[in-house]
C-alpha cells in the first residue's frame, strides 16, 4: 500500500464481504492484526486417495 510506513500485501479475500477484515486509520490501511499474521502452506499430492470405494458386503447388513 503507498504512503504506508509498513509495507503489506493486500490479499483479495480479506477485502470481501464488509465483516471487518480490514482496517484503516492514520497511515495505514490494510488487515486487522489477525489476520496479519497468517500464511497458508499448499504442497501439491503424489496421489490423491478419494476413500470412494464400494462397501464390502459384510458392512451392509
Amino acid at each position: 500500500v503507498h504512503n504506508s510506513v509498513s509495507r503489506l500485501c493486500l490479499k483479495p479475500t480479506h477485502m470481501i464481504g464488509g465483516y471487518a477484515q480490514l482496517s484503516y486509520g492514520i497511515n495505514y490501511y490494510g488487515t486487522i492484526g489477525a489476520n496479519r499474521d497468517e500464511f497458508i502452506i499448499i504442497r501439491k499430492l503424489n496421489k490423491v486417495e478419494w476413500m470412494d470405494e464400494p462397501i464390502e458386503e459384510s458392512y451392509k447388513s
